[in-house]
């Protein structure tokens, strides 16, 4: 279905005017033109108390991910040391929007990836961002308050969790059998690093657009849709390796990295999370092309996550475990 901005107006002013109990008009409503996994929309109100919003709203299962587990870890960390957006409701009726959504604060400040077209910025907020990554890592799930979602006794343990939610996410999206991510499923399963630092708070998509910057500090990270309590070498390599390749080569985003975290990145540890998240980024973009395919969101990006993005993590998964 075609974007309906006065139909998303519309639906906004509706589900605030039932939270807030009373009439809300919608000044402005605009839509974020980047991420994949969720349609964002910041929604500015007549409302003097409450005049901003951000509703992050389910696109049909993209990326495999719901709402409710990064809904629950905002409401948990918000207030705490690691800087999150203010959650307010969590919403699965249809009858809004049409997939379940989440709505949260819209917190001021610099969001966005448009600082990248000033490379000597660009490196001043990467280094403050990675900062920000090694301070996130620095406390425990109990210190976070984090308990309900069940810390896992070691970084071994909740690696073997990790492989086993991916590999489940490809098993529900394949279309048929892919030998290469077969293979390196069982190569990940086999060579588990052994526990050698304590588990963590793991964001699971760290990236040049995911945190709001204001005063030169990192008020918020946000899109927390594949966080879990694991390895923070997880977000060390995925950063380096695919997400940070937006500030430039991995190298020297490893070299500012071992700057900040408390853990040792090197050798073949660091080479097991390279392909770890190359797997992941198979196993998630698979499942595009099958929302696609199903009916439940007709954008064309869709299908070029779900073929080109694929491909892309399968050639980088091969080349990693061919030199691993």
């Amino acid at each position: 279905m075609p974007y309906q901005p006065e139909k998303r107006r519309a639906d906004a002013a509706a589900f605030l005017s039932e939270k807030l109990g009373k009439p809300v008009g919608i000044v402005a409503l605009n839509r974020l033109a980047s991420g994949h996994s969720r349609e964002t929309l910041m929604v500015k109100t007549d409302q003097s108390d409450q005049p901003e919003f951000v509703f992050r709203i389910e696109q049909g299962g993209v990326l495999g991910t719901s709402s409710e587990p990064e809904f629950r870890l905002l409401e948990a960390l918000h207030g705490g040391p690691v800087p999150v957006p203010q959650p307010y409701w969590l919403e699965d009726d249809p009858q809004w929007f049409g997939f379940p959504f989440m709505v949260m604060e819209k917190v001021e400040g610099e969001g966005g990836m448009g600082y990248l077209a000033d490379p000597e910025r660009a490196q001043q907020i990467l280094r403050i961002y990675v900062e920000s990554m090694g301070g996130m890592h620095r406390y425990s799930p109990e210190e976070l308050g984090l308990h309900y979602i069940g810390i896992p006794k070691d970084t071994r343990e909740a690696t073997l969790r990790q492989i086993e939610v991916w590999a489940d996410r490809y098993r529900r999206y394949r279309y048929v059998k892919e030998p290469l991510l077969e293979e390196a499923i069982l190569w990940l399963k086999k060579n588990v690093p052994e526990p050698k630092r304590p588990v963590r708070l793991i964001h699971g998509d760290l990236s040049a657009g995911n945190f709001i910057l204001r005063d030169e500090k990192v008020v918020a990270h946000i899109d927390w849709e594949w966080s879990n309590l694991g390895d923070p070498m997880e977000d060390a390599a995925f950063f380096a390796y695919i997400k940070g390749r937006m500030f430039g080569p991995p190298e020297p985003i490893l070299d500012l990295l071992r700057e900040y975290e408390d853990f040792e990145i090197e050798g073949d540890e660091l080479r097991y999370w390279e392909v770890f998240n190359y797997v992941k980024g198979c196993c998630s973009n698979i499942a595009t092309l099958k929302v696609f395919d199903e009916g439940r969101n007709y954008g064309l990006n869709m299908v070029a996550i779900g073929t080109t993005g694929f491909l892309g993590f399968t050639t980088r998964t091969a080349q990693a475990l061919r030199s691993s």
